[in-house]
């Protein structure tokens, strides 16, 4: 109800919302009240496919809804042929219903490029097959086919491409980004509740449903505790509301009343700071300043964010949650410093396993057994570092081709922004939020196993920054749609003010 009139101001369109809103209460209603998990993907299912065919955005559509429940997942049988056919859960059946029709549509669409053509496009291509061909002295042919062709197809291929080649215009992003945030915010205020009242709220949901997966385990640091909201681990949490926070930097700048940006900001602030995750305490951080230089007067804005920093120590050293926040922090706080130094280990041990096999890993690489002695007294290696992974698994080629193909998307935003003279014009400030969330990003996963909605997000934002760069290089219809949409915001503004002239929106 608070977001669906800031947010239809100019990012969604109020029958596209209520359409979003609806399917995250049917998700959401039928994973709770079903009791059984194939009556829910059966509901799911037709929820999908009757939101889709009225959704001009499906995109948007995808990421309004990706995070309205956690990790619930069950294997189709096989029915003797094999023993399963592939794993059902919420992602994957957003992916089947609403981006593979997408992704049909695009690739018949003359317009569109095709998928190869880009850098971007020739780099993940090469992730991904490397992957599959170095799992193929270590799987039986089906679970490679399941694995290596039909998960990349549903969780990396068709997120990156749809998310590339479906957003055309600024208003495309828009709604996208709008939607997303809108989602972000209800998920970061559940997150808060269960903050404050010390309950999951999703934990006893995969039970109900009848399948392995969520979690019971209630995490906690110095007494509090990690809440998750749908996101399974409190660390993924405070992924999700790190890069919610750095587009909402562009997202608040479609909001023409002042107060709802600063409540949608506060919002996904308690979101952060419900999950106790510091490194995306420190991902903001760099979003944050990286913002703000690459924004109009960066020295300017940077002095009063280092002023604002100054003044705030005294408080923070002089008050009890002041001090309570300061002794959370990495490094300089003594709450779970333990985990700063096993990560540190993580890394030394991981290395040398690296160096045994530089340029293509070990695919088994859990038996080594430096790895096995890794293994805590919970019985899990917990290998809390994406590139780690990748590396121990398909060697430094593979990581040059994962970061290689974000990196090189990160660079095509940069280049588009030195298009663009002038910093406050939308475009340009969302070409910050998406290059400065993507690096932000890139700095998180190197403290968290890439799990649930590490990759979905990862690749939804490489493929909206290779679209963004085609976007710029348009150019006509980008400038065209920001002259019609500027005037339609200048005058709310102007509105919430009695008497004040229509000036010029400054993003």
């Amino acid at each position: 109800m608070l977001a669906k009139s800031p947010i239809t101001a100019l990012a969604n369109s109020p029958q596209d919302f209520a359409r979003r809103r609806n399917l995250w209460f049917a998700l959401t209603l039928s994973a709770f009240l079903a009791h059984n998990f194939w009556i829910f993907a059966i509901v799911a299912s037709v929820a999908l496919i009757v939101a889709t065919r009225a959704e001009p955005n499906r995109f948007a559509l995808y990421m309004g809804v990706m995070l309205a429940l956690p990790r619930l997942a069950a294997s189709i049988p096989g029915l003797g042929i094999v023993n399963d056919l592939f794993v059902v859960e919420p992602l994957r059946l957003l992916s089947l219903f609403v981006l593979l029709p997408t992704y049909l549509s695009l690739r018949k669409q003359p317009d569109v490029v095709p998928f190869g053509r880009l850098l971007c496009d020739k780099l993940l291509l090469g992730y991904l097959l490397l992957d599959l061909l170095l799992s193929l002295p270590y799987r039986t042919f089906t679970a490679v086919v399941r694995e290596s062709v039909f998960y990349a197809f549903t969780d990396t291929f068709l997120i990156y491409y749809v998310a590339s080649r479906s957003l055309k215009t600024l208003k495309d992003y828009r709604d996208a980004l709008g939607a997303f945030v809108v989602g972000a915010m209800v998920f970061s205020a559940i997150v808060a509740v269960e903050f404050l009242r010390g309950w999951l709220l999703y934990s006893a949901v995969d039970e109900a449903l009848g399948v392995p997966g969520g979690s019971t385990f209630y995490l906690r640091r110095s007494g509090r505790l990690r809440a998750e909201g749908s996101a399974g681990q409190a660390i993924i949490t405070g992924y999700v509301c790190a890069i919610a926070i750095g587009l909402y930097f562009y997202v608040r700048t479609l909001v023409p009343n002042a107060t709802m940006r600063l409540l949608g900001m506060l919002v996904l602030v308690a979101g952060i700071i419900g999950a106790l995750s510091r490194a995306p305490w420190l991902g903001v951080g760099l979003i944050m300043v990286l913002f703000m230089l690459l924004g109009p007067a960066p020295l300017a804005n940077i002095g009063k964010l280092a002023l604002a920093v100054l003044a705030l120590i005294p408080v923070l050293l002089s008050t009890e949650p002041g001090r309570v926040i300061l002794d959370h922090l990495p490094w300089i706080g003594t709450v779970d410093a333990r985990n700063v130094d096993g990560r540190e280990h993580l890394m030394s041990v991981a290395m040398n396993v690296i160096l045994q096999n530089p340029l293509f890993g070990r695919f088994d690489f859990y038996v080594v057994p430096a790895i096995q002695d890794l293994r805590g007294g919970d019985g899990i290696i917990d290998l809390v570092n994406t590139y780690v992974i990748i590396a121990l698994q398909g060697g430094l080629v593979s990581v040059a081709l994962f970061a290689g193909t974000v990196v090189v998307a990160m660079l095509g935003v940069g280049a588009s922004l030195f298009k663009i003279s002038d910093k406050t014009e939308e475009r340009h400030v969302l070409g910050r939020a998406l290059l400065c969330t993507l690096f932000a990003v890139l700095f998180i996963i190197a403290t968290v196993s890439p799990i649930f909605f590490v990759y979905p997000l990862l690749w939804a934002l490489t493929g909206m920054a290779v679209g963004y760069a085609r976007l710029v290089a348009t150019g006509n219809e980008a400038r065209a749609m920001r002259t019609a949409e500027v005037a339609q915001r200048a005058r709310p503004q102007a509105a919430d003010r009695p008497g004040a002239p229509h000036a010029r929106p400054r993003y």
